[in-house]
């Protein structure tokens, strides 16, 4: 599993956290079995962090809501995961056709722990070795799809510059009228908050990228409309996930909740 993917044991390991807490707000009882040895091996690093795995688990829940919100109007919509690493929403989640699209390692490691033809939903996942192969490739087959729900979550601090023009040029070209839901996060926020977590990464081979001030403005150049947006940070601390003074947050926090953001992104239609 390369170094970027391996991320995914991290984020799966605040999911098994939240399940395991005595008020779940995720419950997501399928990471324990989708961490493993290798990936609670991982974990251990990353759980002193409080403030990033608060915002990690809040961010989760945010788009859980969101796209069960959409969901609930929309049952029969296809779900994309770009990026999809150890998520289960597919399982948990209670409609939606899905498909999930990771490195062979990432999507053969979930077939063995929680094979597709389980699922209650309808679930295809494919392989795509985003070194080697183009995304466009093997999401041609499913351009079809109208008004399909993209998610891509924990995945676009990742990328560069270039990677990222190419990702919204396959998106908005295979798939005329779709809904994104994604994270993303200011350059500034990222300096003054995410340096330690972005350290342990860095020695784990993975690293930040192509961080800007406005992480936005390259959705909206390709003619994306934002249609919500929602602070990681200040769900997390309104749930009590992350417990901070109130006067801390009024005078070193408040002003850098939009840094880290859940938003939600329509494209050819309005979202309904």
């Amino acid at each position: 599993m390369n170094p970027v993917s391996k991320t995914a044991y991290y984020c799966c390991g605040v999911r098994m956290q939240d399940a395991e807490s005595s008020n779940p707000l995720i419950g997501d009882v399928y990471a324990k079995l989708l961490l493993g040895e290798e990936g609670l091996a991982y974990w251990q690093q990353f759980k002193h962090f409080k403030g990033p795995n608060a915002s990690n688990a809040a961010r989760h829940y945010i788009i859980d809501n969101m796209v069960k919100k959409l969901l609930s109007k929309h049952p029969g919509y296809t779900v994309i995961l770009i990026g999809a690493g150890f998520d289960s929403r597919a399982f948990r989640l209670p409609s939606g056709n899905w498909l999930e699209a990771d490195e062979p390692s990432v999507i053969d490691y979930k077939n063995a722990l929680l094979p597709a033809d389980t699922c209650p939903n309808t679930l295809e996942r494919i392989s795509v070795n985003f070194a080697t192969q183009k995304l466009a490739d093997k999401l041609a087959p499913y351009a079809d799809k109208e008004n399909a729900i993209i998610i891509i979550e924990g995945v676009l601090m990742y990328l560069s510059a270039e990677a990222k023009e190419e990702l919204l040029k396959t998106l908005t070209t295979l798939f005329p009228k779709h809904v994104l839901f994604c994270d993303l996060m200011k350059k500034k926020f990222f300096e003054k908050f995410g340096q330690g977590i972005h350290k342990k990464l860095l020695q784990s081979g993975s690293s930040f990228t192509d961080m800007r001030e406005d992480p936005a403005k390259m959705f909206l150049d390709y003619g994306y409309k934002n249609t919500e947006s929602v602070s990681t940070i200040k769900t997390a601390i309104d749930l009590g996930l992350f417990r901070v003074r109130k006067i801390i947050v009024n005078l070193f926090i408040r002003k850098h909740f939009m840094g880290y953001a859940v938003y939600c992104f329509s494209y050819g239609f309005q979202v309904s």
